[in-house]
């Protein structure tokens, strides 16, 4: 009798182990696979952050060529202007007078391009108000001969415009410094006493015998009312 007692507590004792045994295997297994499950996640966000921060960097580096290449193309379209001519400088004489008198103002070419000057057109502005052109005399870098230089006088705008085109060829262009003309203007009797601006009107345009582009630079001149 004891011995049956004995053979089903052991009984019993072991089928309590192996069940045991399987419950906690199977815990263990499901901890594990959440485990597993939730970290999973992570994995996948570190990689679409990868992915995202080197999609932004490819795409602002296509940002940056594109930018540079658009500037590139911006400055080839435009060149800065080297004026093939080359450049001549021009002044313009100062004088001064009382009201009702007459002084002569030299408008003079100070320098000029090694090939010279074979053709120009200019104007010279000054105030009508207090002014009047009497006298527009040509200056001495035609020598003798000037036929080819001419001017207009506008009164009601104030302008003495000047044109000049070299012929024979251009065997008689301009090579010289020298004054290119003498304005003579009476100081009106209603004149203010001061200063009377002379100075450049509308942009001249001026070239060398091959018809090369000279940049004019002038410096402006003046009238003293006593």
């Amino acid at each position: 009798m004891k011995k049956v007692i004995l053979a089903i507590l052991i009984i019993v004792c072991v089928t309590a182990a192996v069940i045991f045994g399987v419950n906690h295997f199977t815990s263990d297994s499901e901890t594990s696979t959440s485990t597993i499950s939730s970290t999973a996640p992570t994995s996948s966000s570190s990689s679409a952050s990868v992915s995202t921060s080197s999609s932004s960097k490819s795409s602002d580096s296509k940002s940056t060529k594109s930018t540079a290449a658009k500037d590139s193309k911006d400055t080839k379209s435009n060149p800065k202007d080297k004026t093939p001519g080359g450049e001549a400088e021009i002044s313009i004489g100062k004088a001064s007078g009382a009201t009702g008198s007459t002084v002569t103002i030299p408008v003079k070419l100070n320098n000029l391009p090694e090939k010279g000057i074979g053709s120009f057109n200019f104007n010279i502005k000054y105030d009508t108000d207090a002014l009047e052109v009497v006298e527009v005399k040509p200056g001495e870098i035609f020598g003798g001969n000037n036929s080819n230089f001419d001017y207009t006088v506008i009164d009601t705008t104030g302008l003495v415009s000047f044109l000049y085109t070299s012929s024979n060829s251009g065997k008689d262009a301009v090579t010289k410094p020298g004054v290119i003309t003498n304005i003579t203007f009476k100081i009106k009797d209603n004149a203010k006493k001061g200063s009377i601006k002379i100075s450049q009107g509308t942009s001249g345009a001026f070239g060398d015998t091959a018809l090369k582009k000279i940049n004019p630079v002038f410096t402006e001149g003046e009238i003293t009312v006593k």
